[in-house]
């Protein structure tokens, strides 16, 4: 065991790797080339078409919301809500139709119904206000 200590004592210090003579000299030449050919790439020009496309789009979009939500809840119920009346319905009657519930039956059914149902919304109302 005191034989291997001694040979592994002469060693420390000293790098027992070597390189072999002009090595290093020719290395930097040996890997480029090596290496394949690198192409030099054009820059890429941006043109203002192409900047804008994304902001087009955006208000394209916009745009199909806003005429789809006209659309679907129509132009009279934009703007012509009034805050003060919580129970404000939006009504489309046609003139003929007026005229069929003009008989006294008829008026005495509709004011049963806005009694029924009106007395059916305020107690909603009330529950969802509590």
């Amino acid at each position: 065991m005191k034989d291997m200590n001694s040979n592994l004592d002469k060693f420390k210090g000293d790098n027992p790797f070597k390189t072999p003579q002009g090595y290093m000299d020719g290395l930097n030449d040996l890997i480029m080339s090596q290496l394949p050919v690198k192409e030099s790439k054009k820059a890429i020009q941006i043109t203002f078409a192409q900047r804008v496309r994304p902001w087009l789009y955006l208000a394209a979009v916009f745009a199909g919301l806003g005429l789809f939500f006209k659309a679907v809840i129509g132009p009279d119920f934009i703007g012509k809500q009034n805050t003060s009346d919580s129970l404000y319905v939006q009504s489309s009657v046609s003139e003929g139709t007026m005229s069929a519930l003009s008989s006294a039956e008829d008026k005495e059914y509709q004011e049963y119904i806005e009694n029924k149902y009106a007395n059916y919304v305020l107690e909603g109302e009330l529950g969802y206000s509590e």
